[in-house]
């Protein structure tokens, strides 16, 4: 979650709309463009609305953003049975597997391996926890949390952002399993960051070439999304630093010496030059 971005924010602000009184001549497009052009030049560019310019929130709506929250991490979560008999059918998938609710299952004979969407997150944690290292006709199985390189994390979102635009934004490239925004737990506003998982792999590609440019969009590590404490952003922004330090891969190494860091990003913005790092 790198705060700290050059790539600008889409603008979520509608243009004012033009006088009707106009006449059609006057209205035309080949008559509107140079005065458009005009009066935009003029027209002084809107400021960025900060934190401390948001209103404060009821403790009832920031506690229903949360759980909103909550309810879209935990949904359809996908998990891998491993090392299963190379005979295994869906229907012995889903007799292992009784005890939750199955949205999706495939099994993989030549891999041995099952594919499997349940509800939500509490179910997949479950059967990991009831399932793991236990044996099928004899075979140990493993079962873990399905890797996807179809999550991304969009940030420099503005903090104004609704949920509803922001799954606007991230559905025009494709069916979504699901996708949130990510709000402090003390004031309830976004945070300026969310997350979205594609159903195809395609959708997500599509999506993080399109964006590029927009908000700033990064592939997102399952860890990263496991639990909601998870989700929040442990990035820290150091400024000062000595203006011939601007290779990314070197503050890398220079953080390293305490833990090293999974993302790192230097940015200059006019004088200001600062560099942030997350760890999970």
């Amino acid at each position: 979650m790198a705060a700290a971005s050059s790539i600008q924010p889409p603008s979520v602000h509608s243009s004012l709309a033009r006088d009707s009184a106009l006449s059609p001549e006057m209205d035309s497009p080949e008559s509107r463009q140079p005065e458009d052009e005009e009066a935009a030049a003029a027209q002084p560019s809107e400021p960025a609305i900060s934190l401390r310019d948001l209103p404060d929130l009821e403790p009832e709506e920031i506690e229903r953003r949360l759980a909103k929250t909550r309810q879209e991490l935990s949904n359809r979560r996908k998990i891998l049975i491993k090392n299963l008999p190379p005979d295994t059918t869906n229907q012995e998938v889903h007799e292992i597997l009784k005890e939750y609710e199955l949205k999706y299952c495939f099994v993989d004979r030549n891999k041995g391996t099952a594919f499997v969407t349940l509800l939500n997150g509490d179910q997949a944690q479950d059967a990991i926890r009831s399932l793991h290292h236990s044996t099928v006709r004899g075979r140990l199985i493993n079962v873990t949390l399905q890797p996807t390189d179809s999550l991304l994390c969009l940030t420099n979102l503005p903090h104004t952002f609704t949920a509803q635009q922001f799954e606007e934004l991230v559905r025009s490239y494709g069916n979504i399993e699901r996708s949130f925004l990510v709000y402090s737990e003390l004031t309830g506003h976004s945070k300026g960051y969310g997350f979205v998982e594609y159903m195809k792999k395609d959708s997500a590609s599509r999506a993080r070439s399109e964006l590029l440019g927009r908000p700033l969009v990064r592939e997102s590590k399952e860890k990263s999304t496991s639990t909601f404490t998870n989700l929040h952003s442990k990035c820290l922004c150091v400024d000062r630093l000595p203006l011939d330090l601007c290779d990314s891969e070197e503050l890398t190494q220079l953080f390293s010496e305490t833990y090293k860091p999974v993302f790192c990003q230097v940015r200059f913005h006019n004088s200001l030059h600062c560099n942030c790092t997350e760890n999970y």
